[in-house]
């Protein structure tokens, strides 16, 4: 897990400092960049979804940090209203790329940046295997999980 929230992490980094136009450098026209912008919003989305259908729901019998009305559940809704923002950007500039602004698009990724990190964090803090087995998770339990 902490592998998947460090690149989520530094794909949204990379959006960031390339917002500038530095993706040309790269290869990457406006079109394209906004397609890879948009991919890393729809995996972080996935990733969420995925979490909350499969893995919360077997770490919530005994990880009170994963059930239904967690901070992390809470984060999640978070991170949706700025993902949110962050493809209506993504639509209007695919739409009319004459009105891509690099510092309108930094400061959507800067609306949700601080929350996102923090909880990419907190909940790789939240499953290290201490942490699980303080919590009372059990093999049994990790068993349970879809991976």
């Amino acid at each position: 897990m902490a592998r998947i929230h460090r690149g989520f992490k530094s794909a949204f980094a990379e959006n960031h400092r390339l917002a500038d136009g530095t993706f040309h450098k790269y290869g990457m026209s406006l079109r394209g960049f906004l397609h890879h912008a948009r991919a890393v919003a729809l995996s972080l989305d996935g990733h969420h979804r995925n979490e909350e259908a499969n893995i919360f729901p077997v770490l919530a019998r005994t990880h009170p940090a994963f059930a239904r009305s967690s901070a992390h559940v809470a984060s999640h809704r978070v991170i949706h209203d700025g993902l949110e923002r962050y493809n209506a950007y993504l639509d209007k500039a695919s739409a009319d790329p004459g009105s891509y602004n690099a510092a309108e698009f930094r400061a959507v990724i800067d609306s949700f940046k601080e929350p996102m990190e923090k909880h990419l964090d907190q909940e790789v803090r939240d499953l290290e295997p201490s942490t699980l087995r303080l919590m009372g998770v059990t093999v049994e339990d990790l068993k349970r999980l879809p991976f």
